[in-house]
């Protein structure tokens, strides 16, 4: 836990938090405490490890909002009042109070950025036999989907089409935090664009192979992933190359961020490879040779506390939204079957 910050500005998230007389984007809601389901107020207030209230603030994406927060310090440098002005600003140009677009910008970077959006949405790579869930929760943050499968096919092929291109093993099973698939939407059936893989795949992360992952460690990755359950959660992953069962009423897996684990964990009770090789069985590793890992680079630096803590990774050159494109057009010819990708999931993660 942290100490001496006297402000936490935070992103990346879409929590809402305001006052109720704040005014907001028609349709939109303030969030609420997913222990409490309190209200989130802005800022929140947290306490640091010397018991010290530090102010906490952030908006939601899609450039809706922008934060304001004014404090006080005292002549150590220590906060001592948030101003009641701080707040959201809505600037949205859906809403009445919208900021008046600058006319150089609109020409200069707007105009030509829709213009490439439009192509990127004119651009069909696939058609989909059935609709894909690409939503937090319940979704991609809680449980398999079948866009989380999608996606982490597209790792898991990505590393074992070039793997041997940077001398590195290729990856037997592969692994996508939920966190970094960011539609939050549920595509219909139908034509799949490359704007569609942008919205899902939205960072520049890039697939990344852990070429000799020792099986009990594979284990605490995996306990890491289903630790937050029933909180949706970035961590919660979605998985290609094998199956495995979880306990969501058994003791959860705790990290330091460091990705050292404090306490290991056993909601995890089986996981066996596509071939059938069993790696646990009734919550005990099973002996065996390590394991070759595709996922992507934040994971594998330790994003979302997953305990890689340093394994050795290799990057093959190739963001995972370009794999997912690749893959839908070349090892999909086009076409997202309703047999390999069924609503609900194909039954890679069992929730016991």
């Amino acid at each position: 836990m942290l100490r001496e910050v006297d402000v936490a500005i935070a992103g990346g998230g879409d929590e809402l938090l305001a006052d109720d007389d704040t005014p907001l984007v028609p349709g939109d809601q303030i969030s609420l405490d997913p222990v409490t389901g309190e209200p989130l107020r802005y800022p929140l207030f947290v306490t640091d490890a010397a018991g010290v209230e530090v102010p906490v603030v952030t908006t939601p994406g899609d450039y809706k909002y922008v934060g304001r927060l004014v404090v006080t310090f005292d002549r150590h440098g220590h906060v001592i009042s948030v101003d009641s002005g701080s707040g959201l600003v809505r600037v949205s140009g859906v809403a009445p109070d919208a900021v008046a677009p600058d006319r150089r910008i609109q020409r200069t970077v707007v105009e030509p950025v829709t213009a490439y959006v439009e192509e990127l949405a004119e651009n069909v790579l696939a058609t989909s036999q059935v609709a894909l869930e690409g939503r937090r929760d319940p979704g991609v943050r809680t449980e398999e989907t079948n866009l989380g499968n999608l996606l982490a096919d597209a790792l898991l092929a990505t590393g074992q089409q070039l793997a041997g291109d940077f001398g590195v093993a290729p990856p037997q099973v592969a692994l996508q935090n939920g966190g970094g698939i960011r539609n939050n939407s549920l595509i219909p059936p139908g034509p799949v664009t490359e704007l569609d893989t942008f919205a899902v795949a939205a960072f520049t992360n890039f697939v990344a192979v852990v070429p000799d992952v020792p099986r009990a460690q594979f284990k605490e990755i995996l306990e890491n992933a289903v630790s937050a359950i029933p909180v949706a959660d970035g961590r919660f992953a979605q998985v290609a190359g094998f199956s495995f069962s979880y306990d969501p009423t058994r003791p959860a897996q705790q990290v330091d961020d460091a990705g050292n684990v404090l306490s290991p964990g056993e909601r995890v009770r089986s996981v066996v490879l596509d071939d059938g090789t069993v790696i646990v069985a009734d919550g005990e590793v099973v002996d065996g040779p390590a394991i070759s890992v595709a996922t992507n680079d934040f994971s594998a630096r330790g994003g979302d506390q997953y305990p890689f803590r340093g394994l050795p990774f290799v990057s093959v050159g190739v963001t995972y939204q370009q794999a997912l494109a690749s893959y839908l057009v070349d090892d999909l010819g086009g076409v997202i079957s309703a047999a390999d990708y069924p609503e609900g999931g194909s039954g890679r993660i069992t929730r016991l």
